[in-house]
């Protein structure tokens, strides 16, 4: 499936690879992470965000790895994930360029 196939992310799966893209993290730790780089009010949940692991590992954006407390799983970003990261960012960015000069010259 291509990267395009993705678009557009909701908030929720672009703060959560964007969050992963950093390194990785245990769910409570992806939790707090986006909570605090999220100032548009995305908000997780336990139990909805490992329906949302899930989903993204089937995906292929997110793999599980060996973190540092056995107990815990631990996510990073795998390859794909980076790479619909990138073209979401690259997708907004265009858009935001695009709104730009309406809002200036408004």
């Amino acid at each position: 499936m291509d990267v395009q196939d993705h678009l557009p992310l909701a908030p929720r799966d672009l703060m959560i690879l964007a969050v992963l893209a950093e390194g990785a993290l245990h769910g409570y730790g992806l939790i707090k992470a986006v909570e605090d780089r999220s100032r548009s009010g995305v908000l997780l949940d336990p139990a909805n965000l490992y329906r949302v692991l899930r989903r993204m590992s089937g995906l292929g954006w997110i793999r599980e790895t060996d973190g540092d407390a056995p107990r815990r799983r631990t996510y990073e970003i795998a390859p794909h994930g980076s790479a619909v990261l990138g073209a979401e960012l690259a997708r907004l960015e265009h858009l935001l360029a695009q709104a730009r000069p309406a809002v200036a010259n408004g």
